[in-house]
Order: C-alpha cells, then structure tokens, then sequence
C-alpha cells in the first residue's frame, strides 16, 4: 500500500493523537509546535517529554496510557533523527494501537534515521508537518507574505522588497522582524516604514548600494559603500549584494511572460521579477556581462585573493556603475 501523502503547512498544525513535525526549519519547528502544544493544553493534559536519543524501552507506552490523574495526555519527543533502537521498535508498535486521548507529537530534524516510522505514520495517515528549511529567497519571502496575511496586515512590493533586502538571509531575522512592524505599525507598511526600523541593517545598506550602482548614480553609491566601510561592514557581504543584484537582471533578460510564471521557473519572488526587468531595461547586455565577470574578481579579491578588500569592493561599485552608463 503506498504511502498517504499526509505532510502539511506548519500553519495547520494542530493535535492528532500522534503528528510529527519533519524538518530543520528552527522557525517552523517552533511554530508548528507552539501550536500543537496550546490547543492540546486546552485539555489540561498530563505533560512529558523525552529525547528520543537517549529514550529507554517502555517510557512510550507507560507515558501514553490513561492514569488516575488525567487520560489527557501530551508528549514530545525530541531528536528522532537521532533515536534509539528501543525508541524506533516502541514508536513503530505504538503507532497501531494509539491512545486516542493522547497527543504524541514527534519532532524529526532531517535525515534517514527512522525512515521506517516516517513510513508508518504516513501510511498510517498520521500528519506530518513540513518544517523543512526555505533554501531560496523567493520561499522565505512567501513565508513573510504568508505571515502578514494571517496577521490582516498588508505590505506593499516596494515594502517587502525592503523587508526582504534587510532580513531576508535569515528565517528567524526575518520572522522577529514581521512580528515587530504587525506590532508597532498601523496601515499598509511602505518601504519607508521597514527602512525606519531596519535600514542600518548591513544588508539593507548593501542592496541601496547596489540599487545606486545598477542605476549609474555613482555619487549616491561610493558616498553609501564608503559610509558602509566607515562604519565596520565586511566587504564580503557589501560586494554579495550588488552581485547578487546583477544576477537577478541577468536571470530575467530576454524572458517573456508574466512575473508570476517568471517567479517559478527562475526560483525568484514576483516582486523581484518586477524590479530586475525594470532595472535590466537601461542596461547594455555586453555592458551587463562584464559586470558580471567584475562581480567574481571582486568576490575573489575580498574573499583573500587581492591585498586590499576596501580598494577591491569600491572598485567594483565604480566600475558598475560605468558600465551601467554603457550604451
């Protein structure tokens, strides 16, 4: 029989007699679980948690059977990527015979170790909560669209593409900062708004660098870039944004269709999509190769491969701007 396709968003999480959040995500894992455990509390269960690796046969059903002080139960079983064999055989039997009164909630980090009770709980049609870790920018930029509208709260492009410049390398930097403007603000949050709050930020301010370098505006980008440098940011991560910048124009060029269908294929946010194509439009295609190759010198020079960092990355910015000029 093959398996029930049972994973689902950690936003419907929610109480089964035995669920397992599957993934690395530290932020969906927390969130999924935060969820499970308020709604199982409502009960006023009986609490215990164990670390699967360390677990001892026989703590699974001692725990999950219905007692004289409550036949609520809820358990959490941490690390079951890295279980114990006793564990593993007291898991596997459990799951088909459940205590229908009991929350068992499961929280597995990734990897191979008990595929055999992914396997069962699946088929079995347990649920299994996706907590697996957003890799691309496009789904951590989803997972903030997603949290400002549970939130009733709306953000427009120019607004997440701000948010997403300044926190968008980080789920958890990224989710503190939806939860601080749904707090502290009211009304649609405009890019203005996030720069208050987050525009020090040192990659909010190596993306306005790369924003004034693509556009030509040479004055506006080395004054940012040097004000940047004055002021202790890393050239690695200062010459990462403009290239990155770069390469989103690179990606869009010469594509048809609409940003939505874009979005997918290219693993890009729409928003991003939009602006590339805007930004890609004033450029000269050899003019935005060799940008490009500029790009990787730089990237090597401040990586340990040139004597100077500072001359390497400033360098960089002037020539793209030059080049932005190119007709």
């Amino acid at each position: 029989m093959a398996a029930k396709k049972t994973l689902i968003p950690w936003s419907s999480a929610k109480p089964a007699p035995v669920v397992m959040i599957s993934g690395g995500e530290s932020v969906l894992v927390r969130m999924a679980k935060d969820r499970i455990v308020s709604a199982a509390r409502k009960k006023d269960p009986e609490e215990v948690e164990f670390d699967a690796a360390a677990y001892q046969g026989g703590e699974l059903e001692m725990a999950a059977s219905p007692s004289l002080f409550s036949s609520a139960k809820l358990i959490v079983v941490d690390a079951v990527e890295k279980c114990s064999e006793a564990f593993l055989d007291d898991a596997l039997s459990y799951l088909d015979a459940p205590n229908e009164e009991a929350v068992v909630l499961l929280l597995h980090g990734g990897g191979n170790r008990g595929a055999k009770l992914v396997k069962k709980l699946d088929a079995a049609g347990f649920p299994r909560i996706d907590a697996a870790v957003l890799k691309s920018e496009s789904d951590r930029a989803k997972f903030a669209q997603a949290r400002f509208k549970s939130a009733k709260r709306q953000i427009d492009e120019s607004g997440m593409a701000a948010l997403m410049s300044a926190l968008g390398s980080d789920l958890a930097e990224l989710n503190a900062g939806v939860d601080q403007l749904i707090e502290d603000t009211e009304g649609t949050i405009t890019d203005a708004i996030v720069d208050r709050y987050y525009g020090g930020r040192v990659e909010a301010t190596g993306f306005k660098v790369a924003d004034a370098a693509v556009s030509g505006d040479a004055k506006s980008a080395l004054s940012l870039l040097r004000h940047a440098l004055s002021t202790g940011s890393d050239p690695v991560p200062l010459v990462a944004a403009v290239a990155m910048k770069l390469r989103g124009m690179a990606k869009v060029q010469g594509f048809s269709g609409s940003s939505g269908e874009l979005a997918s294929e290219l693993k890009m946010a729409p928003w991003q999509v939009d602006r590339a194509r805007r930004e890609v439009r004033r450029w000269n295609e050899v003019a935005l190769g060799q940008s490009l190759i500029a790009a990787a010198e730089a990237d090597e020079a401040v990586k340990g491969g040139g004597r100077d960092p500072v001359y390497a990355v400033e360098s960089f910015v002037s020539e793209v701007c030059r080049l932005s000029r190119t007709r």
